[in-house]
């Protein structure tokens, strides 16, 4: 039977960012090099479309699909590029604890898949010279990364919180002021008649 306060009590903990024994930070560590593995796997994946291409000499004849997945493969490359860039400032931001790094990773997540899926669906047409079963490939890989980030960012995000947070506490003077005990005196051996 569904219990409702369990349900919610398991949503909480999602969101909170304590899922699978990783904390926000931890997990946010792991999609890192998640999407760092990933990226590397893109790559070797992009550059293996080249062997498709018709020779050099007759690329300039005008064949369009030649020139659809040529710039299909060299906009994936160099956004992959930008990403394994992104992913490794993203381990610096966290060494560091800045919270826009974090955020701006985020926002460049949602840009790399936002632009693979313009890049599946304008420059590698049906037609084009690749076989049936790499298009495929490319489409299910694009639809595995995408259900992966979503269960990745629940992490990033929650660090994000977490260190927007400690940058909106420091960055007010009055909650960073703590008010310290006043000093107690102590006598000294002298005084004290001992």
């Amino acid at each position: 039977m569904l219990n409702i306060r369990n349900v919610f009590s398991r949503l909480k903990k999602l969101f909170s960012g304590d899922v699978c024994g990783l904390n926000a930070k931890e997990g946010t560590i792991v999609a890192g090099l998640f999407m760092l593995m990933v990226s590397i796997m893109q790559l070797i994946f992009e550059a293996g479309h080249f062997r498709y291409l018709t020779p050099l000499d007759t690329f300039g004849s005008g064949d369009n699909e030649d020139s659809n997945l040529y710039a299909f493969c060299i906009g994936s490359i160099i956004f992959t590029c930008l990403t394994i860039i992104a992913v490794i400032l993203l381990f610096l931001f966290i060494w560091k604890e800045i919270f826009w790094g974090v955020a701006g990773y985020i926002t460049w997540i949602f840009l790399y898949e936002i632009s693979k899926i313009c890049f599946l669906s304008v420059l590698m047409p049906v037609n084009s010279g690749l076989p049936s079963s790499v298009q495929a490939l490319e489409w299910f890989g694009l639809t595995m990364r995408l259900l992966a980030h979503i269960f990745w960012m629940v992490f990033v995000t929650a660090y994000a919180i977490e260190l927007y947070k400690i940058s909106r506490n420091t960055d007010d003077s009055s909650k960073t002021k703590r008010k310290t005990p006043p000093k107690l005196k102590f006598a000294k051996v002298k005084e004290m008649g001992v």
